[in-house]
């Protein structure tokens, strides 16, 4: 292993990146310092301006990034180095993939670090920063396109890799998984307490025993992460999906029920009316679409059992979002427990965990 490497094992600076690069990538020509990109909790990501194209380099540490005192498995920028491989052109997922609907293009990853280097996707929107943007003329007809293809290209990831023994291998991420659940569904009691709720010790038992069953085998890859950061909005309303590093062979509630709560939360804050109305419209595109994309594997895939616990799921997401350790930088930034758009989150939350079969698709 070379010194830099080494280096970077140890403690990754800005001035290591542009060394690493050429290191890594010798027909690379840099032609500016990195940028380091904000935003990112788990890991450190530079943009790299070149002369013919701009990269990403992203690195694993063994901790959460924003948070060095938790330690946090890098084998998670693996995991993420898989599903670009499998998912571009030639990869073993690839048919799932084109020009409307990818993630970026793996260009070098160098395991032992871990660092991963890959196409950049540009300085372009999220999709809730699209959203916003988006004119008032179109704006609902556009994230509805947006909800079909994301949509489809979901069910048909979930169904084409339902009971495939290489995927289960490939992508068994239990360790994200074990964080997770520490961090999510053992975290629901603490979070609905201090959040006045006077059940919070039965809601958080219904969290927990959802958290242990996801740490079994799954059913099919999931992405593991889908919430508005990781969707960007390319040239053309193309979308890239982005940090694949909790992807895991699980089941499909950790995409989809994701999805859902973080349009739910899109909606109560959105900015205007006809915002609210255009995620509406993108949630209902979305879920006829992923239906249609999972075929005849819905029965087995999107069964009762699932929609119970992707209840369960959507309530522990909207937690740790509006009262939880993730509020920073988000729609609940910088407001009071007692605020009423966060008591309004906890309470959707809570009726989502104390009676999952009764609200089931009543968020839509």
């Amino acid at each position: 292993m070379s010194s830099l490497s080494s280096t970077l094992r140890q403690l990754v600076v800005d001035d290591d990146v542009l060394p690493y690069v050429q290191e890594r990538c010798p027909d690379v020509v840099p032609v500016a310092p990195p940028r380091r990109l904000p935003g990112g909790n788990l890991n450190v990501v530079w943009r790299v301006s070149c002369a013919e194209r701009s990269l990403i380099v992203k690195y694993a540490p063994p901790y959460i990034a924003a948070d060095p005192d938790t330690p946090l498995d890098p084998s998670r920028l693996l995991i993420e180095a898989r599903c670009l491989r499998a998912l571009g052109e030639g990869g073993r997922l690839g048919e799932l993939t084109g020009t409307v609907v990818r993630p970026p293009t793996l260009i070098d990853l160098h395991p032992e670090v871990p660092v991963l280097i890959m196409e950049d996707v540009g300085p372009v929107p999220s999709f809730g920063a699209w959203l916003r943007d988006a004119g008032p003329q179109g704006r609902s007809a556009a994230a509805a396109m947006q909800g079909r293809r994301l949509g489809h290209f979901l069910g048909r990831l979930h169904a084409t890799t339902y009971a495939d023994d290489h995927c289960a291998d490939a992508f068994d991420n239990r360790p994200m998984q074990e964080t997770r659940h520490a961090v999510q569904y053992q975290g629901v009691a603490d979070m609905l307490r201090d959040a006045g709720v006077r059940d919070a010790e039965a809601l958080g038992r219904h969290a927990e025993t959802v958290g242990r069953g996801l740490l079994e085998p799954g059913r099919c890859l999931t992405m593991g992460d889908l919430w508005p950061p990781s969707v960007l909005v390319a040239p053309g309303n193309d979308l890239r999906i982005i940090d694949w590093e909790l992807a895991h062979y699980g089941r499909p509630l950790q995409d989809v029920a994701h999805w859902r709560a973080h349009l739910w939360m899109q909606i109560q804050r959105a900015p205007s009316p006809a915002v609210a109305k255009a995620i509406a419209e993108h949630r209902d595109a979305f879920l006829k679409a992923y239906a249609e994309g999972l075929g005849d594997k819905e029965e087995v895939l999107w069964d009762e059992e699932e929609r119970r616990d992707a209840a369960i799921h959507f309530g522990a997401e909207i937690l740790v979002r509006a009262v939880g350790p993730f509020q920073a930088g988000y729609v609940y930034a910088g407001l009071d427990v007692n605020h009423p758009a966060v008591q309004a989150a906890v309470a959707t939350a809570a009726e989502h965990l104390r009676a999952p079969k009764a609200v089931e698709g009543t968020e839509r």
